[in-house]
């Protein structure tokens, strides 16, 4: 079930429909960037339009490197570009619970372009 929730998660951030990103998470649930803990579904729209149509909108390079799945857990490696940033690395962990993303942490390199 973990594979599968991480797969839509993937194909619905690769669409940019922030909706669809959205039926994967609960009220509840968490996402931990640098600096920052976002909770609720409100607050993570908010991070995932910002990242959809500011920093990496459709058209931008994506590569998924590495992926992991081990139960309730999953680790992501991945790179991207759009024109006006690079992430050289980042990395996701997911937290399943209940066929929901409970907990996500994200880890990147974030260069904004000149």
């Amino acid at each position: 079930m973990s594979e599968s929730i991480l797969n839509h998660h993937l194909g619905a951030f690769g669409a940019r429909d922030v909706d669809a990103i959205l039926e994967d998470y609960t009220e509840d649930s968490t996402i931990i960037i640098p600096n920052s803990v976002i909770k609720g579904l409100d607050n993570i729209r908010e991070f995932f339009v910002n990242l959809t149509q500011n920093i990496l909108p459709q058209g931008s390079d994506f590569e998924l490197v590495e992926k992991v799945v081990d139960g309730n857990f999953a680790y992501l490696i991945w790179n991207a570009e759009s024109d006006g940033y690079k992430i050289p690395f980042a990395s996701d962990t997911f937290f399943f619970e209940d066929g929901k993303i409970k907990v996500q942490t994200v880890a990147f390199i974030l260069e904004e372009k000149k």
